[in-house]
Parts: structure tokens; C-alpha cells; sequence
């Protein structure tokens, strides 16, 4: 489930990344939450442009909008 933006009518998702149990960066992006699968590859853009990929390990979920991430680099 997402959180929905009434004054523009659009869905929005908050993750927020670890990296072998580091906090990384937070995103908020537009759309719906999406389901993550364990195990996947998953691609973290950084601010930098430094592009990082790795393991899906497990997600939480904190509230409707947002999700903690955690990354394996192994």
C-alpha cells in the first residue's frame, strides 16, 4: 500500500538503504511501493552518480510509504 497525495493525485514510496548494516541514502520516489524480493539484485544510485549493486537481503516496512532496505555487497 502507498500514500497517496491528495493536491496532486500521486503515489509516492520512501526507502530508505543499508549496506551491510550501514545506513546508505533515503529515497522518495513517485508510484507505488513496490514488493522486493530477497535475493534480487538491486541497484542504488548514489548522488555522486556512483551506481551500487547488491543483494536484497530484507526489507521492513515502517509505514504505509516507506520501506528500510537491506543490501548485502557479498
Amino acid at each position: 500500500m502507498t500514500t497517496k497525495n491528495k493536491q496532486e493525485n500521486k503515489y509516492f514510496c520512501i526507502f530508505d538503504y543499508f549496506l551491510d548494516g550501514v545506513f546508505l541514502k533515503w529515497e522518495e520516489v513517485q508510484g507505488e511501493c513496490p514488493v522486493f524480493i530477497h535475493g534480487k539484485d538491486w541497484v542504488v544510485s548514489l548522488e555522486d552518480g556512483t551506481q551500487i549493486t547488491a543483494k536484497i537481503i530484507e526489507t521492513e516496512v515502517i509505514s504505509d510509504n516507506e520501506r528500510r532496505i537491506f543490501l548485502s555487497s557479498s
